[in-house]
């Protein structure tokens, strides 16, 4: 992977207070292909703003566990319940320096496109994408990229319809691919 983060252990060690949260990736066909659901971010004034995420965020005192947040928080901001769906996990946590999360992703395969009804106020716009527009050699390459801070610097990242696709999402984004191209299309 080109990507070197630190892990959830390292963070630890220099004594990070970690913050929880999951994510659920939902997969589905349209026309024969198959396709994943992103969202880009509201602007606000907190650290992922205006980014394009995989819908999902922090573990909360009633959630059974991480799957279940990631189920909750899927609902909340995409308006879709995937409980009924096919859920599988198995990607690496992920720890995410700017809000100290270690991240759990779930990815949701789905029979469809479900019916978006997405929370205005946290949700810009959903992003459909073919999972086979991955596969092209190119398509994860260092790009500039602008910090809250103004600090401009070259990440690896994907580039979808006018939306860069970096951090956290990218990263999930690269191990899934990597797996669904051995798992399902053979490679």
């Amino acid at each position: 992977m080109p990507f070197k983060r630190p892990t959830p252990d390292d963070a630890e060690t220099q004594g990070i207070r970690l913050r929880h949260a999951s994510v659920a990736l939902p997969v589905f066909p349209i026309k024969g292909k198959w396709h994943i659901a992103l969202m880009k971010r509201t602007e606000y004034a907190g650290v992922h703003s205006g980014q394009i995420s995989i819908p999902g965020g922090e573990v909360e005192p009633e959630d059974a566990d991480r799957k279940d947040t990631a189920m909750r928080e899927f609902e909340e901001e995409m308006g879709v319940d995937l409980r009924q769906s096919f859920v599988v996990e198995g990607l690496s946590e992920r720890f995410i320096p700017p809000s100290r999360f270690v991240v759990k992703a779930f990815v949701a395969v789905l029979d469809r496109e479900p019916q978006w009804k997405v929370h205005a106020q946290e949700v810009d716009s959903v992003l459909i994408i073919p999972i086979a527009s991955f596969f092209a050699p190119d398509s994860l390459h260092s790009r500039p990229i602008e910090m809250k801070s103004g600090v401009i610097v070259s990440l690896p990242a994907y580039y979808w319809n006018g939306e860069t696709i970096w951090g956290a999402t990218a990263i999930i984004l690269t191990e899934f691919v990597l797996a669904w191209k051995d798992a399902v299309e053979g490679a």
